[in-house]
């Protein structure tokens, strides 16, 4: 499944995603969730062990967070990316 997180990573809503996310599945941050590059002890990214975190580019690049998103165990996607994380997964949730 791929989990698809507009809000905030303290956020009620990125609480409650994580409590489903299950081995094997993909977390693709957007709109103000990308603050999570700021937040070293997000609890998503103790879940990068069994599952793929990736960053919408043009949202960190928005928030002035492509550097810290460079750093970050996060993987970066483009637009065609977020294309292509939807055709891999055949479940996806939003939470917003």
């Amino acid at each position: 499944m791929l989990h698809i997180l507009n809000k905030p990573p303290h956020s009620e809503a990125a609480a409650q995603m994580l409590s489903t996310v299950a081995e094997g599945d993909g977390i693709l941050l957007i709109e103000d969730a990308v603050q999570a590059l700021l937040h070293a002890d997000w609890q998503g990214w103790d879940a990068a062990a069994d599952v793929s975190v990736c960053v919408l580019k043009e949202d960190a690049a928005s928030r002035g967070l492509s550097g810290a998103a460079l750093n970050s165990q996060a993987i970066l996607v483009d637009m065609e990316g977020f294309v292509e994380l939807t055709e891999q997964h055949t479940k996806i949730l939003s939470w917003y």
